[in-house]
């Protein structure tokens, strides 16, 4: 609300008419006639008077603060100060500082107080400057999520760089899709294929072994786009895993592996350089360890993974292997629509749209089960999943949707 701005003079004016009125013996003047001809409340009137007589002309004229005497509900200074002191705590050694986490830790604490809300600390913490403005985000109910019902229904592998002594090393990262558990984090030399199931492996040995893995289509999980079947791919079938990849270029579809890897990176920067392998490997064991039982997850409740892991019964792989892809591999012809036909075991022939820029062009199909990919020069043009009861299959399925490929 915007208050009516009065004229220094007309204040001055005001308190010398009480003053004056109040020095005749037996008269006084009609302070309601007065402030209503000048425009003035007769509580500020009494106000300016009471200012004039017990400071002065300067007490009159000088604006003072509006904030009340006493405030009971105001965060006390000591609690004030632990938020801050636990903000710079978490900062300082990369991990999460924001209001959730700081109450979390509160509580967990056990101090003479209880833990404000959520909001109280972030007013504490925007009055304090740690909390720099940001652009509204796209909200969360644009993105369209999943999320296994049990423990060890699908797990999520996915491997990114670090820098140790001047050299490149991967660390591969392993994660429950339903509790967001941090199942193991292995250092190594180089992102093999080898390498992902020894990472796999050794979470598998101490959580059991997940009916599912997702990853990426990178080389070292699965070569099913390329025509054949990788070390870790082979190792999962024969331990009765299946084996599912993302969509090519679509990282959303790990996006729990990618964030956790995010997570980890911060904590990672955080930290003294590491000299040796071993020393990040040390470095690493203790992360999960705390990211595990300590840090409150955001996606899950805000409660520690481990204890969402204990909360519902864990499924299991059967354990028997799994037949093997039956990868089927045609080089076929582009007709002038950009479109390719093709057969998939005994049904008729199916027909797929590539776009019109293909066309007259040889495109390289590969067929495993219901999965279609098609190459021309040896580049990835579609991806995606055969629907058996529509002969024609669009490059587009949204209506609206352009029905040419408009980026060759």
């Amino acid at each position: 609300m915007v208050r009516k701005a009065i004229p220094v003079d007309l204040r001055t004016a005001a308190v010398f008419v009480a003053l004056e009125a109040a020095a005749k013996d037996g008269q006084r003047v009609n302070v309601t006639a007065w402030c209503r001809e000048h425009g003035v409340s007769r509580q500020a009137f009494y106000e300016w008077k009471a200012k004039y007589v017990e400071g002065g002309l300067d007490g009159l004229l000088e604006e003072r603060s509006r904030r009340p005497h006493r405030s009971p509900r105001r965060t006390p200074a000591e609690v004030e100060e632990a938020i801050v002191a636990l903000r710079k705590e978490l900062v300082d050694a990369g991990l999460d500082g924001g209001p959730a986490s700081i109450r979390f830790h509160l509580a967990r604490r056990r101090l003479a107080y209880p833990p404000p809300a959520e909001a109280t600390i972030w007013r504490v913490l925007t009055r304090r400057g740690f909390i720099t403005p940001e652009p509204r985000k796209r909200p969360k109910s644009a993105c369209c999520r999943f999320e296994a019902a049990f423990p060890n229904q699908c797990w999520q592998i996915d491997a990114t760089e670090w820098n140790v002594a001047n050299r490149t090393v991967w660390i591969f990262n392993v994660l429950d899709d339903h509790s967001r558990l941090a199942v193991n984090s292995l250092a190594v030399t180089a992102a093999t294929s080898e390498a992902a199931w020894a990472a796999f492996s050794q979470g598998c040995a101490r959580w059991g072994v997940p009916r599912r893995c997702l990853s990426d289509n990178g080389l070292q999980f699965s070569g099913k786009l390329r025509g054949f079947e990788v070390f870790f791919e082979e190792e999962l079938r024969r331990a009765g895993i299946e084996a599912v990849t993302a969509r090519p270029y679509h990282p959303q579809t790990c996006g729990k592996v990618e964030r956790f890897q995010q997570t980890l990176k911060k904590w990672l920067r955080a930290q003294d350089p590491f000299t040796s392998l071993d020393a990040l490997q040390d470095a690493l064991d203790g992360f999960c360890a705390y990211y595990n039982h300590e840090r409150p997850h955001r996606g899950i409740g805000r409660v520690p993974p481990h204890e969402r892991w204990a909360a519902t019964p864990r499924v299991a792989s059967t354990g028997q292997p799994l037949p093997p892809p039956a990868i089927l591999k045609a080089q076929l012809a582009v007709n002038r629509h950009g479109q390719v036909d093709f057969a998939i075991d005994d049904q008729p022939q199916f027909r797929a749209a590539l776009g019109i820029a293909h066309a007259g062009k040889t495109a390289d199909v590969l067929l495993d089960h219901d999965h279609v990919a098609v190459f021309i020069n040896s580049r990835l043009v579609r991806y995606f999943q055969l629907d058996r009861s529509h002969r024609f299959q669009p490059l587009h399925t949204r209506p609206g949707r352009p029905t040419t490929n408009r980026n060759p």
